[in-house]
């Protein structure tokens, strides 16, 4: 290859080079992540959430109380549970609810009143799974 001719190849591959970058990027799967929870005040006690699970497999999870007491649940897809566990509740008398990994890293966490059903749902997106849950202050 002549000089002219890797000129002309290096001229041809910049210009895809910095066209590929005009491009737009592809769009992330970004799951919610709530960290901040409700002011206020909690009541203590015995606490009991039903969990359903509406995705479409086995999904894994925590529901947290403020005082860091905690239960933890792996339910099959259209299976629902009785989680109870004692302390003190969030502001608003609230939970911490988090959806994980199957190695406990968190992908959505929301804060919901532990007196209504939570139910999980899950659905395909390009890059991956965007995970939602049905959470009510």
């Amino acid at each position: 290859m002549g000089r002219s001719s890797r000129l002309v190849f290096g001229i041809l591959a910049l210009g895809f080079l910095l066209a590929a970058c005009e491009e737009e990027p592809t769009r992330q799967v970004v799951n919610r992540r709530e960290v901040k929870p409700p002011p206020g005040k909690g009541q203590t006690g015995n606490v009991c959430v039903i969990v359903k699970n509406r995705a479409p497999f086995t999904v894994t999870g925590r529901v947290v109380l403020k005082t860091r007491e905690r239960t933890t649940f792996r339910l099959a897809r259209n299976k629902s549970k009785r989680l109870c566990v004692v302390g003190t509740l969030y502001g608003n008398d609230t939970v911490s609810f988090v959806i994980t990994n199957f190695v406990t890293v968190p992908i959505f966490s929301c804060f919901t009143r532990f007196d209504r059903a939570i139910e999980i749902s899950a659905y395909r997106q390009q890059d991956g799974w965007l995970y939602n849950a049905s959470c009510e202050k």
